[in-house]
């Protein structure tokens, strides 16, 4: 007897006992078997494909090379049965490929996943660099980003500056996991060279600040002390008018850049009579050798655009504002004012 029309026998037969026990018509009895074979099979396929594929990860890797199948590994296929639904669904979809990457498959089904694989929709991140961060805060952010950190303390940066601090562009930056840092940090750096030249352009008729150099520094000390962004050019004006009549600068923070890594919230009388700290503007005339961090681009425009103000003096009256002063007489008023006198 051929295979065929044994089949065909067993299928009779069974049709043929359903509908002795069930007292059901032929019809009904293939209707039955039609039912079961989609009970048993299709319906757990349909379940499958419906499901999150994963056990415990949120992210996957598909690695470049990999074949569609050594993705098995970490998706949750263990059985044979899942195993011969994840190559049914390839076949009737005619997938051929995955494209390699990082995957976010969290709270996604099976089909959703496989989509992502086939189209290459790999996951974005994002690295936040910040006004006000500096050298050593970036590389924090390196350490715990998923770039490929191949710019430790900014080495890679590709510039004429005289410096490396202070040189990015305040953004958020996508990117892909493994995705070189130096390739981001330098179309950072472009991106803030590009603005500082534009800005530079309409810089008032003074020759106080030499150089877009020296514009990113004095920028990067009004980052750190302005409270606000309204009382920046009046910060500026203060700092643009000691440094044309040969005033130190006076700035705090100056002093605990130049205290990094190891500053540790205090500033002491020392710090402030310290000649060795090449930062400290309390010692030093004029600027600071480098900035002290990335500036805003608010910080920038108020370095280059303002003028020499008509104050000399300023202090905090609050977190987010000072007071300003026009002499030094003045100016202990407003200490004693504030309660800084004591």
């Amino acid at each position: 007897m051929c295979p065929d029309r044994h089949r065909n026998v067993n299928v009779a037969s069974t049709k043929k006992m359903i509908t002795l026990i069930f007292n059901v018509s032929p019809f009904r009895a293939t209707i039955f078997i039609i039912l079961i074979i989609w009970l048993t099979f299709f319906g757990p396929y349909k379940a499958f494909i419906n499901t999150n594929p994963l056990t415990d990860k949120n992210y996957i890797d598909v690695h470049e090379g990999s074949s569609m199948y050594a993705v098995l590994d970490n998706l949750k296929l263990s059985s044979l049965l899942n195993k011969l639904y994840f190559r049914i669904y390839l076949n009737t979809n005619s997938i051929k490929s995955f494209q390699s990457g990082e995957y976010d498959i969290k709270n996604k089904d099976f089909k959703e996943v496989i989509d992502l694989f086939e189209k290459g929709k790999t996951y974005t991140h994002s690295l936040m660099i910040i006004e006000g961060m500096n050298i050593y805060d970036i590389e924090n952010e390196l350490e715990k980003s998923y770039l490929i950190n191949d710019c430790s303390f900014l080495v890679c940066i590709k510039t004429n500056y005289p410096f490396k601090e202070g040189v990015l562009y305040p953004d958020t930056y996508f990117y892909k996991k493994g995705m070189m840092a130096s390739d981001l940090l330098n179309n950072s750096h472009k991106k803030l060279d590009h603005f500082l030249n534009t800005i530079w352009l309409n810089k008032p008729d003074n020759d106080i600040l030499k150089n877009k150099y020296q514009a990113l520094i004095l920028a990067s000390i009004i980052e750190k002390e302005a409270g606000n962004q309204a009382e920046k050019p009046d910060i500026a004006g203060v700092f643009l008018k000691r440094i044309s009549i040969g005033m130190k600068l006076q700035a705090d923070p100056t002093i605990i850049y130049g205290l990094l890594p190891n500053f540790d919230g205090d500033i002491r009388k020392s710090d402030i009579l310290d000649k060795n700290n090449i930062y400290n503007t309390y010692m030093i005339n004029g600027l600071t050798p480098t900035p002290i961090s990335i500036s805003s681009i608010s910080s920038i425009k108020a370095a280059i655009l303002s003028v020499p103000g008509e104050y000399l003096f300023f202090v905090a009256n609050s977190p987010n504002s000072h007071y300003f002063s026009r002499t030094y007489d003045e100016h202990l008023n407003m200490i004693k004012k504030v309660g800084l006198d004591k």
